[in-house]
């Protein structure tokens, strides 16, 4: 025994063994197989929403989430003859509000006093939605790495096709791969702050920043358009071909003026991207080849839209209105 040290026993009183328990999100009940009947402490009466101190176990069945209710009620009826030790955890409720709950004892006669098996009821709620949150970000982070695979392969393939040489292939993809990255780094760091999308407006000035000397840019794209975790690596590289067309043959070539405009109207959402006529001695674009099949297949195919582009004298006119959600 330790030296020096007074134990008080008889100060741990039921109150405070109680009190202690309940605090840890532990609450007492006890059931009747043969009656049918639970009794439940005050713990318990607030998880299962009720202020009865006895009720009826089909009462209770009734409160459990409907895709848990039939394998708890098997856990539930085992564990009143099964005499080992059980756990099992169901939700009360139904949603995003549903609380997680682990049943937890000796089944069969070992855990009963007179007619009563009792057991516990824990609150694992925040436990069962952190691991939700975790298996929800692993999945998307999957998720985004296939994408990304599928993407670097396509543009691969394409710019392949286009490349005039080997080290303006090797720019070329290098110039995309970046695009993707800071893409994929601005979805990360809106996802950390919990709003899980990306305003197109900030998408589109970092973009067009390596732009902004020499050229007259103006981005008003209203805060409303944003591009979701999955369709964020699209709009970069909508932007950034526009964006690297334009310091090819367009507006950005030299002293240009561009002004791209984005509102969101009854779930549409429509970016214009105007700029006017080049510097004088630069090549017209044709409008064909990788930069066309790419806008194609971004905006038809992935964000399920359309768009159009018109090239004269004036400058270039690109309008591309896709579904906002």
């Amino acid at each position: 025994m330790v030296q020096g040290t007074t134990l008080a026993g008889d100060e741990w009183t039921l109150e405070s063994f109680t009190g202690a328990i309940h605090r840890g999100g532990v609450g007492l009940w006890a059931w009747s197989p043969e009656r049918r009947l639970a009794q439940l402490d005050g713990l318990c009466r607030e998880f299962w929403g009720t202020t009865e101190p006895v009720v009826t176990i089909d009462a209770l069945f009734e409160k459990v989430a409907s895709d848990d209710r039939h394998g708890m009620m098997l856990d539930w009826a085992a564990s009143a003859t099964d005499p080992q030790p059980y756990s099992f955890d169901f939700r009360i409720g139904e949603g995003a509000d549903a609380r997680w709950i682990s049943a937890r004892g000796v089944g069969g006669d070992a855990g009963k006093v007179g007619e009563w098996v009792q057991a516990i009821f824990l609150d694992i709620t925040d436990r069962k939605r952190a691991e939700e949150a975790e298996h929800l970000l692993t999945s998307e982070l999957a998720h985004r790495v296939s994408n990304m695979f599928t993407v670097a392969r396509a543009l691969t393939a394409i710019v392949a096709r286009d490349a005039k040489s080997t080290p303006s292939f090797a720019e070329d993809l290098s110039q995309r791969f970046g695009v993707l990255h800071e893409a994929t780094t601005m979805a990360t760091r809106s996802h950390k702050l919990d709003r899980g999308e990306v305003r197109l407006g900030d998408l589109a000035e970092r973009i067009l920043s390596p732009y902004r000397n020499g050229a007259n840019i103006a981005v008003d794209i209203e805060a409303a358009a944003v591009a979701g975790p999955d369709k964020v690596n699209d709009y970069a590289m909508i932007f950034h071909e526009l964006a690297t067309n334009s310091a090819k043959y367009g507006a950005l070539s030299g002293g240009g003026e561009l002004r791209l405009v984005g509102r969101v109207d009854h779930d549409v959402l429509t970016l214009e991207w105007t700029e006017g006529a080049a510097p004088a001695g630069t090549t017209k674009a044709e409008g064909t080849g990788f930069g066309s099949r790419l806008l194609k297949q971004t905006i038809e195919r992935s964000l399920a839209g359309r768009f159009e582009r018109t090239i004269d004298d004036g400058g270039l006119h690109f309008r591309m209105v896709v579904p906002s959600t």
